[in-house]
């Protein structure tokens, strides 16, 4: 067979080209150009078929863009569809040339096949899902799958969020608490607000009809603490004898709440004017409202104004009524204000009134007379701006930590005014400023054991120390009556180491004497010979008196018997 002929092994395949590249020649032929392909005529457009169509569909210039993938929105490459219009109408030399491969793309997915399809596969797992988890606008619930009870929610930080510093989620719930036991019935707004805390005014409607009565709830600060200087107040106090928690602020602020209602029980026993505590929850303190019967509360004593009838000036007895509330605070209370001042006084109609004791201590605490010497310098700068004639520091502090003297009005009031009288005059004000001023400072033991110096205190007068005011007042042997005995026994030539010294040192003596060693080892033999011998006998008169224990067991059987 020639290899001219057609289908012969030695020919190339019709869309093969006939041609191999040769170094530095080019293309040339390998073998002739059969006679079949050479002689035949070139075809035309309309007579090229598609072969990957189904439909004998001829190509026409007047088919859709859209057939050939030239329409508009089409994403194929456009390279592909000129070299597919190039070799349809024969633009290689007028040669036909072999139709390019067929590149089909694949069909899309189906979309709605491809969800049935998850849905079968996560129908598998919906028993695994929690289908109990009712979502609600105010509520959140979870509930238990075993016994059906509904949990409580976690906790979020909205249960936190705070309206005006104090309201919250958990203030809220006791106010509710507090109006179903009928303690108050209405809650108003606020009174005053603190760095501490916050005051609302409260309305209790009795059930008998009468005129409602007017409360005061004192609600502490729990989620931002303005006041941060608690740790000076609570360290030495010993109701926090562990400390401040600061881990825990509520647990801090319920301690402090406790502290004001105890110490308010205590000024309202004692008889000083200051709100009456009522009840107490958690950091909420409900209180005796101190105003007028149309819900006013009593000013301050700085916002308060006093008339100018008499030539007096007006803040004079005002300021000795508060000197003698605070001897009383000191003395009957056991208590120091710590933060006495006129923003935490009230005042309506000559008559004082005092707030605000949570941070007030006891005579024990480390800085309590440190604190009493602030109060008395905030109360004596407040009056003397107001013109009044005060007394010197040190005689105030005197007069209110001083054991004896009155605690009761009038009293008081005519002890402070003779104090007025003996005060010594003033002749050079500088001076006593500088004297102000170093008591203010200066150190004030509270126990001897306090006392660093005690050789020099011992030596300067009593009077000049700055704690005499908190000694005692009486001593078992005074030193002159002493040195008066001496000179008297040494004229009558007794001496210092006479007979008397001895007598007393002999009493002294007698009082410390030891009496006879105690134990076995230092017993007389002849009394131990006795002793034994006396309780051998006891023993063997004890034995003779025992009842033998066959008997005793025949009278159990017959005692036993006798029942049944």
């Amino acid at each position: 067979m020639s290899s001219s002929e057609p289908g012969t092994l030695g020919s190339a395949a019709p869309h093969q080209p006939p041609y191999t590249y040769q170094p530095n020649q080019g293309y040339a032929p390998t073998e002739p150009i059969p006679t079949e392909l050479a002689n035949a005529a070139p075809r035309g457009a309309d007579e090229y078929l598609w072969e990957d169509s189904d439909d004998d569909v001829a190509y026409s210039d007047e088919l859709d863009d859209d057939y050939l993938g030239g329409g508009e929105g089409n994403s194929g490459d456009i390279t592909k569809q000129v070299n597919r219009q190039r070799q349809l109408q024969g633009a290689n030399n007028g040669a036909p040339t072999a139709l390019p491969r067929s590149n089909a793309q694949k069909p899309k997915a189906n979309n709605s096949n491809h969800l049935d399809d998850l849905d079968s596969e996560l129908a598998k797992h919906a028993r695994k899902l929690k289908t109990d988890l009712i979502i609600d606008d105010d509520d959140f619930w979870n509930g238990d799958d075993r016994t059906g009870e509904v949990k409580d929610k976690d906790k979020d930080k909205a249960d936190r969020a705070t309206n005006e510093l104090v309201m919250d989620q958990r203030t809220r719930m006791i106010l509710l608490k507090m109006i179903s036991r009928g303690i108050v019935s209405e809650v108003h707004g606020a009174i005053s607000t603190g760095k501490e805390a916050n005051v609302y005014g409260a309305v209790l409607d009795p059930l008998d009809g009468t005129r409602p009565l007017h409360r005061a709830i004192k609600i502490y600060k729990t989620a931002i603490l303005v006041f941060k200087d608690r740790e000076r107040y609570i360290t030495g106090e010993h109701r926090f004898k562990r400390g401040a928690n600061k881990k825990n602020n509520r647990e801090m602020v319920k301690q402090w709440a406790e502290k004001e209602f105890r110490n308010l029980k205590r000024l309202h026993a004692a008889g000083i004017p200051c709100p009456e505590p009522l009840e107490l929850k958690s950091h909420v303190l409900v209180m005796e409202f101190l105003g007028n019967k149309r819900g006013y509360a009593y000013p301050r004593l700085r916002d308060a104004t006093l008339s100018d009838e008499g030539t007096e000036n007006p803040w004079r007895p005002v300021y000795i009524q508060l000197l003698g509330i605070m001897r009383r605070l000191f003395r009957v209370c056991n208590l120091v204000h710590a933060d006495l001042s006129e923003y935490n006084i009230l005042y309506d109609k000559n008559k004082l009134y005092i707030i605000d004791v949570s941070q007030s201590v006891e005579h024990e605490h480390p800085r309590a007379l440190q604190f009493l010497r602030m109060d008395i310098k905030n109360v004596g700068d407040f009056f003397r701006r107001k013109g009044v004639d005060t007394l010197q520091d040190r005689a105030i502090f005197d007069f209110i930590t001083a054991i004896d003297g009155p605690v009761e009005e009038p009293e008081l009031s005519e002890a402070i005014e003779q104090l007025y009288e003996t005060r010594p005059s003033i002749q050079d004000a500088a001076t006593e400023e500088v004297d102000v001023e170093v008591f203010r400072n200066q150190f004030i033991p509270r126990t001897l054991d306090e006392v660093y110096d005690m050789e020099r205190d011992a030596k300067m007068p009593v009077e000049q120390l700055v704690y005499n005011s908190m000694l005692a007042n009486t001593v078992s042997v005074k030193p002159e009556a002493a040195e008066e005995g001496s000179e008297e026994d040494s004229e009558d030539g007794t001496t210092a180491d006479g007979d008397d010294r001895s007598e007393s040192s002999e009493i002294d003596q007698s009082i410390f004497d030891k009496g006879p060693p105690r134990g076995k080892k230092h017993e007389d033999k002849d009394e131990k010979r006795q002793h034994k011998q006396t309780v051998k006998e006891e023993k063997r008169a004890k034995r003779a008196e025992k009842i033998p224990k066959a008997k005793k067991k025949r009278i159990i059987a017959t005692t036993t018997k006798k029942r049944k």
